[in-house]
């Protein structure tokens, strides 16, 4: 997911209102360009792929679907939407959902039964809901890793996990003539009129014409247990965590992870180090300058970069086929190596995640070509071996470290094979210790696949 969003209009304005207020949101979480979105207003929804329309083009749209309300939910996709339901039912979330297999045999399912995941568990909240909010926050939290929003004609529901998985923010105009709930605390950055205060894992709220924003019900089981990957990728930079920007902390992500290579390892032989794809470069800045502060030699500088001139949409990692068809058609790759600076040096290359390892290895390639002497992977994130791990980048694709689960023991073991498989000199995943420590919480506090967790990193 890249975001949710619910808005409720309590002003004085117009009924249509509030589908500026909806789209305006959305256009601020859709930080990382073009995706998959879907508005739902009154009884109407509209949506489609692409970045999110102007003002004019959504009073059209509009007034074509009958997005009439004082009310609305929506949400962002990276990808196609995973279940048929989204493009129906007034459901969002942001997250992923967990033990479905056998909701078709639960009592109050009823029509839903043939339905997916996604509606079985919307029309069960729902059943639930009318009868006693307790168990219906009880029945999602079993099912449900992340934020749900569920609109019933003119009122809005929202839940966060008990784990606290993913954020969720919910702000209020000074006036109190309209309200928010998103799934990323930034827009407290870019929508300064509103006050925002964060929801406590395990809260369900309500929006209503009557009050406000209402506490429900609350999970009585909550512990905090966030996503990692919220920290390397997800989340807004500008976003906050603990009085920090989600920016600082991936620098410190870098930093704690260059102290473990050069302290720890006595990894000491590095002239440079490269951020690639372009996100991780918070993280390359934090690796360089710890690295410079042990050897002074260590070069600051970027040897790497994408083409800046390039249209193409920049949520994705400019790589696999993308790059390949940029080449092919206009004889130029979408990746630039600056070859004065790499050319007979020892380079890491600052990689966010190395799943399916095509971006890595097309990294590598350009290295190489550049006449670079030794190349080494740096992995901000510890080893993807789950695809819910990282959401939907992560789904329906062959991870390069899944198969050695059960098949290595230690970490050592891992990056070596990864090495062989990319053609690197070296691969250094992080740990979840190290990577706890560089956002700076508990390393419990963080959701690591249990192999990944008990993995031997000395």
């Amino acid at each position: 997911m890249a975001g949710i969003v619910a808005i409720y209009n309590h002003g004085a304005e117009p009924k249509q209102a509030a589908v500026y207020y909806l789209a305006h949101a959305m256009r601020m979480l859709q930080h990382r360009g073009k995706a998959y979105w879907r508005m739902m207003i009154g009884s109407g929804s509209a949506g489609a792929e692409g970045s999110i329309p102007s003002d004019d083009v959504i009073v059209k749209m509009a007034h074509k679907e009958k997005l009439i309300g004082f009310c609305g939910i929506g949400y962002l996709l990276k990808r196609s939407p995973p279940f048929a339901s989204m493009q129906s039912a007034q459901v969002a979330f942001d997250g992923f959902l967990v033990d479905t297999e056998k909701l078709h045999l639960h009592p109050y399912v009823g029509p839903a039964r043939h339905s997916d995941s996604l509606f079985k568990i919307y029309h069960i909240f729902v059943t639930l809901l009318q009868k006693d909010p307790d168990r219906a926050v009880e029945f999602l939290d079993r099912h449900l890793r992340g934020n749900l929003l569920v609109k019933l004609r003119d009122e809005i529901y929202a839940y966060r996990d008990s784990t606290g998985f993913k954020p969720l923010v919910a702000g209020a105009r000074k006036d109190k003539t309209l309200n928010i709930i998103a799934s990323e605390n930034s827009l407290r950055a870019s929508i300064i009129e509103m006050e925002f205060s964060e929801i406590k894992p395990g809260q369900l709220l309500k929006l209503s014409k009557r009050m406000d924003t209402e506490v429900l019900a609350t999970s009585h089981d909550s512990k905090l247990m966030m996503d990692p990957f919220e920290f390397i990728r997800e989340s807004n930079v500008v976003a906050t965590l603990g009085g920090k920007s989600i920016y600082e902390i991936r620098k410190n992500i870098g930093k704690e992870q260059a102290d473990m290579l050069s302290i720890d390892l006595k990894v000491k032989d590095l002239d440079s180090a490269y951020a690639e794809p372009d996100y991780t470069r918070p993280m390359a800045l934090g690796f360089g300058l710890a690295y410079k502060k042990r050897f002074p030699l260590f070069d600051l500088t970027e040897g790497v970069i994408k083409d800046r001139y390039d249209d193409s949409d920049n949520m994705i990692d400019f790589s696999e086929q993308d790059s390949k068809n940029k080449l092919l058609t206009t004889g130029r790759s979408l990746k630039f190596v600056m070859q004065p600076l790499v050319e007979g040096k020892k380079i890491a290359t600052v990689q966010g995640t190395v799943q399916t390892g095509a971006t890595a290895l097309e990294t590598i390639y350009y290295l190489k070509n550049a006449g670079a002497s030794r190349i080494d992977v740096v992995v901000s994130y510890v080893p993807t071996v789950d695809g819910r791990q990282v959401g939907l980048y992560t789904h329906n694709r062959e991870l390069v470290a899944n198969k050695y689960v059960g098949e290595v023991s230690s970490i050592n073991e891992l990056n070596q094979n990864i090495s062989k498989e990319l053609g690197a000199d070296m691969v250094y995943y992080n740990s979840p210790a190290v990577l706890a420590k560089g956002i700076g919480v508990p390393e419990h506090n963080l959701w690591f696949p249990e192999w990944v967790r008990f993995l031997d990193y000395k």
